[in-house]
């Protein structure tokens, strides 16, 4: 199992310049985060460290799959993910995070763990909705006894409303014409 540390990237002793760094996002990587959205993937990620004088910037491309569970049919789907992000990395008094795409580190410091990066930017870049895909004719792929048995539990209704619409009560119709008066 990979530990946190191994996402540790030294920029102390490296010269300025571009410097490319790869890992893998697998079981392994997902394990290290509690209550993690995602549990298994196969992803590789490529970071791109640019180093100066008074900052840094870290570009992130991710490409591969992220396992998750399909709405529809609560199978597991592979949901692709081919995504680029970048980090600006300043250096000041104290750690802060003043936007999502800007962090500043302590002067004392001499490395950054990209672990949390890589998740924020897989977590971020995948659809709301994750469902599987249509086969060549257009179909679903999902599991169709799954969705047939979850569709016996489907509601059409707001529980205690019927066909029939409420009458209003009249004092509010006359409360109504006073706010239309007033436009």
């Amino acid at each position: 199992m990979k530990k946190i540390k191994e996402y540790n990237i030294g920029f102390k002793g490296l010269k300025n310049g571009l410097h490319t760094f790869k890992y893998t996002v697998n079981k392994d990587f997902f394990a290290l985060f509690e209550s993690a959205l995602y549990e298994n993937g196969n992803s590789e990620v490529t970071v791109n460290l640019n180093k100066s004088e008074q900052m840094l910037i870290l570009d992130f491309d991710i490409n591969g799959t992220i396992e998750s569970v399909c709405d529809h049919c609560l199978e597991e789907v592979n949901m692709p993910i081919n995504c680029q992000s970048k980090l600006y990395v300043n250096f000041g008094e104290e750690y802060d995070e003043p936007s999502e795409e800007i962090i500043i580190l302590p002067h004392a410091e001499h490395e950054i763990n990209v672990a949390r990066f890589i998740y924020d930017v897989i977590a971020t870049s995948l659809p709301i909705k994750h469902v599987h895909g249509l086969d060549q004719n257009g179909k679903s792929t999902c599991n169709p006894e799954m969705v047939n048995k979850l569709s016996e539990y489907l509601v059409d209704q707001e529980p205690g409303a019927d066909d029939s619409e409420e009458e209003t009560d009249p004092r509010w119709n006359e409360l109504k014409k006073l706010l239309d008066k007033n436009k």
